[in-house]
C-alpha cells in the first residue's frame, strides 16, 4: 500500500495554474482525501517553505505538510527543519563573478533562510525593476515576496545569520522561451565542467538551479522517509522538470507529467496529465 505521495509543484501539482485558487479543484480534493486518510503528502519543490503553508490553508490540512524545499536543500517535517544544506558564501561570490561575464543571464535569484526571494538583475536594465516586481505580482496565488538589488544580495551575504540554499540564474522570463531554455542547457553543461566538484546544476526551463554538491530531491526524500520507516516502494513520486529527474529515476513508482520535456518523461515509469490521477495508484504494491 502507498503511504506517501511526493509531488513537485510548478508544472505538476500547480498544473494547470489557478492564480486565485492556487490548486485545480480536483487536485485540491485529492490532497484533502490523502490528508483525511493519513497518507503523507510531501511537497517537493524548488520553492521555499512559505508555499507549503499556502497549500495547507487551501486544503484545510489537519497537520503540517512535509516539505523538500529549494530542490533538496531543505527538509521540513511537522513544521520543523530537520536538515538544511546551505551553500558556502565564498563560493557564491565566485559564482556571481562568473555570472557577470554571462551576458545572456537576465537575473539571479537567491533563496535561503530569509523571507521571500532576493533578485539581482544582471544584464537587464535596472530601470525596469518596478516592472519585474509587477510581473511577479501577477503570479497571483503563486507570488513569493521578492526584493530586487545587488546591494540587498551583498548585504545578505555579509550577514552571519543568513543562509543561501539555492542560486538560480535566469535566461528568460517565459517558460516556453526556446532560446532561453537552450542557453540554460548550454550554461549548465559548461558550469558542470568548471564547478561540478562543488555544485549540482539542474536545468529548469529557462533557469539553472544551483545547489550544494550531493544535493537533490531524491536523496532528501530518502533521508526523510528513512526517519519514518517508509520504503521506496510505498511512495508515489511525480514531477515535470530537470530537478525532478533524480527522484523519478530512484523511486519505482514514478510519474512524469505528459507536458514534461521528453528527457524528463523517459526517466519515469508512468505518465499522467493531472496529479489527481494518482488516486487510482494508491493500492500499488
Amino acid at each position: 500500500m502507498i503511504k506517501a505521495i511526493a509531488t513537485d509543484l510548478d508544472g505538476t501539482l500547480f498544473y494547470p495554474k489557478r492564480k486565485i485558487r492556487l490548486l485545480k479543484s480536483k487536485n485540491r480534493k485529492f490532497l484533502k482525501t490523502l490528508d483525511e486518510n493519513n497518507i503523507e503528502i510531501v511537497v517537493v519543490t524548488g520553492r521555499n517553505r512559505s508555499i507549503a503553508e499556502k497549500i495547507e490553508r487551501r486544503i484545510q490540512s489537519k497537520r503540517k505538510l512535509s516539505m523538500i524545499g529549494c530542490s533538496g536543500s531543505l527538509i521540513i517535517h511537522d513544521g520543523e527543519v530537520i536538515r538544511e544544506k546551505p551553500i558556502d558564501k565564498q563560493k557564491i561570490l565566485k559564482l556571481i563573478d562568473e555570472f557577470e561575464n554571462e551576458k545572456e543571464i537576465k537575473s539571479i535569484i537567491f533563496m535561503g533562510n530569509f523571507k521571500g526571494m532576493l533578485i539581482h538583475l544582471t544584464h537587464f536594465p535596472k530601470i525596469f525593476s518596478p516592472l519585474v516586481l509587477l510581473g511577479l505580482r501577477f503570479q497571483g496565488a503563486y507570488y513569493e515576496k521578492s526584493y530586487i538589488g545587488k546591494k540587498r544580495v551583498m548585504k545578505m551575504l555579509e550577514d552571519d545569520t543568513s543562509k543561501v540554499f539555492k542560486v538560480m540564474p535566469i535566461f528568460g522570463y517565459s517558460d516556453f522561451g526556446k532560446r532561453g531554455m537552450k542557453k540554460a542547457k548550454e550554461f549548465a553543461s559548461r558550469m558542470r565542467e568548471k564547478f561540478g566538484s562543488d555544485f549540482e546544476f539542474f536545468e529548469s526551463g529557462t533557469a539553472v538551479e544551483i545547489l550544494v554538491k550531493g544535493t537533490d530531491k531524491a536523496e532528501s526524500l530518502k533521508e526523510l522517509f528513512s526517519k519514518y520507516n517508509i520504503n521506496d516502494n510505498e511512495v508515489l513520486v511525480v514531477g515535470d522538470s530537470g530537478n525532478d529527474i533524480p527522484m523519478l529515476q530512484q523511486f519505482p513508482n514514478s510519474f512524469a507529467m505528459k507536458h514534461a520535456p521528453e528527457y524528463v518523461k523517459k526517466c519515469a515509469k508512468n505518465e499522467i496529465e493531472y496529479v489527481y490521477e494518482l488516486e487510482k495508484y494508491l493500492t500499488t504494491k
